[in-house]
């Protein structure tokens, strides 16, 4: 595992963070379903970076990256608002065609808002 020390929190790490396919699909969902949102968050963290975080979810079986503030606002903040949407919408399973069910997109949502709390060591 590679660690970094953060220039923002001295003294805290920052690890590399992995997704698997299922949390990708998610996050690409997301995207789509929430695009108010993305480009907020796009104007916050600016368009390269909006498109680095973005482009590789849908073609990524699995995707590792170095955790950045950019990805913890980002994939932190669009999974808690469509968790916030598929909780508001009461989804199920027939609205994905992905082949997950909406459990399996929560639970890996759940897991992205986790893993992108910034953490102090």
């Amino acid at each position: 595992m590679s660690f970094e020390e953060s220039h923002e929190f001295p003294g805290s790490v920052k690890e590399a963070v992995k997704f698997d396919k299922e949390t990708c699909c998610a996050l690409e969902r997301a995207f789509k379903q929430n695009p108010g949102v993305a480009k907020e968050l796009e104007a916050i963290v600016g368009e390269e970076n909006m498109r680095n975080l973005t482009d590789v979810l849908p073609h990524a079986d699995e995707v590792t990256f170095d955790q950045s503030e950019e990805s913890q606002t980002v994939y932190g903040q669009i999974a808690k608002r469509e968790l916030e949407r598929i909780d508001a919408e009461d989804e199920d399973d027939e609205n994905l065609t992905c082949g997950h069910s909406v459990e399996e997109h929560q639970e890996a949502l759940r897991e992205v808002v986790e893993k992108m709390e910034p953490t102090i060591h």
